[in-house]
């Protein structure tokens, strides 16, 4: 009953042609006519190069290397902008007008970090990629959180919460976040454990914007 919508799925480079055999085998494991199969169109992306969103232009994403036990990628979202340089601040609309008639570039471009999202990443990503601590929301996982279990987390190729505290203690008065979702937490933890854990270990200036996503 859902209403198909113009879409663009942005996946690493390495796993494309895999995804794209995946897609069609769901399809036909769900029973979908081969002369109704749609593949969604994909498109594979490097690490750090900047990609225009297709039906968005005014925001783009910038994919960036996290290390988990099979290849992977997070990514940041921008909001690609325009803004009057320094040196013309200050002009009235007339002389503003009087430069672009006289093809001056009176702008630059700005790109303001709205999302980074990590996927499943050991902990040391986080140090790894420090942009991320400029965007608006940081969205990264919280696999492990009992100190027994960080030779787990690097085993798994996931985080625990003691590599974040370190990051944050890492970057502190550097963070630009308002807000970071943890999520991805093992299911051998209850809520009330997950609350505990957090309550306990976070830094207190942190402890504000550090929502769990439980």
């Amino acid at each position: 009953m859902g209403v198909e919508r113009d879409s663009v799925y942005y996946l690493p480079e390495k796993i494309v042609d895999g995804a794209k055999e995946w897609i069609r085998a769901e399809a036909m494991f769900e029973g979908v006519p081969e002369t109704k199969f749609r593949l969604p169109e994909i498109s594979a992306v490097e690490r750090e190069k900047m990609i225009p969103l297709k039906y968005r232009k005014d925001l783009v994403i910038k994919p960036f290397e996290v290390k988990h036990s099979v290849p992977t990628m997070g990514a940041t979202l921008y909001l690609h902008k325009r803004k009057l340089k320094d040196e013309y601040l200050g002009k009235t609309p007339s002389e503003i007008i009087e430069l672009r008639k006289n093809n001056v570039e009176i702008t630059r471009e700005v790109f303001e970090p709205l999302l980074s999202f990590t996927g499943d990443c050991l902990g040391e990503s986080l140090i790894q990629n420090a942009e991320i601590f400029k965007s608006k929301i940081l969205i990264t996982e919280c696999t492990f959180l009992d100190d027994e279990d960080e030779p787990m987390s690097r085993k798994k190729g996931h985080t625990h919460l003691q590599h974040i505290i370190d990051a944050l203690k890492k970057f502190d008065n550097e963070i630009a976040c308002e807000k970071i979702i943890l999520t991805h937490f093992s299911m051998k933890y209850s809520e009330r454990h997950i609350r505990e854990a957090l309550e306990k270990n976070l830094p207190e200036k942190f402890k504000k914007i550090i929502i769990p996503f439980i």
